[in-house]
């Protein structure tokens, strides 16, 4: 597969679907490896409170309202898989288990139980006594549609995405293009992410909760289409005044959600993939400026990104070297970060009354 395929997967997002193990043959088995989409990743803490985990169940409820009947399989604390229709609901479950119980939930929806899917709601939370421990990071929660359904409903994406990080009082997260994987074969599929990601600067790359380390304590791992941080990295960069010096207001929205804001850069996700067959990607220039506001609080090293297969043969960000690469992605010169101000007007204006809840 090549540049056609990026062209193919934005036409017809309802099937971007790759197969299992595409770049690694020796795993390849049945079914869907890899599905192209639009994720949000939060991370937040006290998933062990029965409070926060209500909260959890009030954002599936709305994920549920907004892409009914879209899910079909759901895998909880290492059980086995059970169908969405018959599985008790989450606010059911919620109140059942202890604080000492992890609350890990992964709702798909794929044919499979082990497909990637297009449409997924997980969320990975701590035991009491490990979050009291302080050395193993945040609770994690990611949510995703197919580029259709955003590109349809940008502002009801948007708005899930606001009161998800309103709900569990977010210390960070983001939003826009990712590929989801197979649940069951995860490391079997990195390689297809990392290929598209070379494609596309603006594709996230990683699972959000393999990344909920304490190495993102204090700085966010990348800015995106969406960007949610605390009131205290608000404060770190310079609050809103400085914020809003960087970030012109006709393509950038910031709204207020209690404990932090949320960034909306331009109407759309950008992918960063070239429109002309054979050229290099594009960085896209919103993501530039964002990255540049942001800098001090972005973070310059992982451990990982990827973690790949046992003497698998196709590249992936396994390496700290490579993880630092893509995390500094969006760092230029100061006269490519003049060309991304002046390129960023060539882009569509946010236009929507309701480009951000709360705006501020």
């Amino acid at each position: 597969m090549d540049k056609n395929f990026i062209n193919w997967a934005k036409a017809n997002q309802d099937q971007a679907l790759i197969a299992n193990g595409l770049l690694e043959p020796r795993y390849a088995t049945d079914g869907i490896g890899a599905a192209f989409v639009v994720r949000a990743a939060l991370y937040f803490e006290r998933a062990f409170d029965s409070g926060v985990r209500a909260a959890i169940a009030e954002c599936l409820d709305d994920y549920t309202r907004t892409a009914p009947d879209k899910l079909t399989f759901v895998w909880h604390n290492g059980k086995a898989v059970q169908t969405f229709k018959k599985a008790k609901p989450l606010r059911e479950l919620a109140a059942s288990l202890s604080p000492e119980e992890r609350f890990d939930f992964d709702y798909l929806g794929g044919k499979q139980a082990t497909d990637a899917s297009l449409y997924q709601f997980s969320v990975i939370g701590l035991r009491q006594r490990q979050e009291k421990m302080g050395n193993r990071g945040f609770n994690t929660l990611s949510f995703s549609w197919p580029l259709v359904d955003v590109q349809e409903n940008p502002d009801t994406f948007v708005k899930l995405f606001f009161d998800a990080a309103k709900r569990l009082s977010a210390v960070h997260g983001h939003a826009g293009f990712a590929v989801n994987l197979s649940p069951t074969a995860v490391n079997e599929n990195e390689p297809t992410e990392y290929w598209i990601s070379r494609m596309m600067p603006g594709l996230d790359v990683g699972a959000p909760g393999d990344l909920a380390t304490r190495q993102l304590k204090g700085k966010i791992k990348t800015v995106d289409w969406l960007t949610a941080i605390n009131k205290s990295m608000l404060d770190a960069v310079g609050g809103l005044s400085t914020l809003r010096s960087e970030l012109p207001p006709d393509w950038f929205a910031i709204g207020d959600y209690g404990t932090g804001i949320v960034i909306r850069a331009g109407e759309l996700p950008d992918s960063g993939a070239s429109d002309d067959e054979g050229q290099p990607p594009i960085v896209p220039p919103p993501y530039i400026i964002l990255d540049h506001a942001l800098r001090v609080i972005r973070a310059d090293s992982l451990d990982a990104l990827q973690h790949g297969t046992v003497n698998g043969g196709a590249p992936t960000y396994n390496t700290a070297t490579s993880t630092a690469e893509w995390l500094h992605r969006f760092e230029v010169s100061e006269d490519e970060l003049l060309g991304a101000k002046a390129g960023v007007l060539n882009t569509p204006r946010l236009t929507s009354e309701n480009a951000i809840p709360n705006r501020v």
